[in-house]
């Protein structure tokens, strides 16, 4: 069984400027600095333009 990407989670509170998150599907807490930063891609990117037939 592959390991939980944390992909859904909840804030829980902040401690001396560290941000606390806690994930929602497997219950494990840690630090926001600890997930790495995943790419987001931009869905509403537009498709490359065809010419128009005349």
């Amino acid at each position: 069984m592959p390991g939980c990407e944390h992909t859904r989670t909840e804030f829980l509170m902040r401690r001396d400027g560290v941000d606390y998150v806690h994930c929602v599907d497997c219950g494990q807490v840690f630090e926001s600095d600890d997930l790495e930063q995943v790419s987001v891609y931009d869905e509403t990117e537009e498709e490359p333009r065809q010419k128009k037939a005349s």
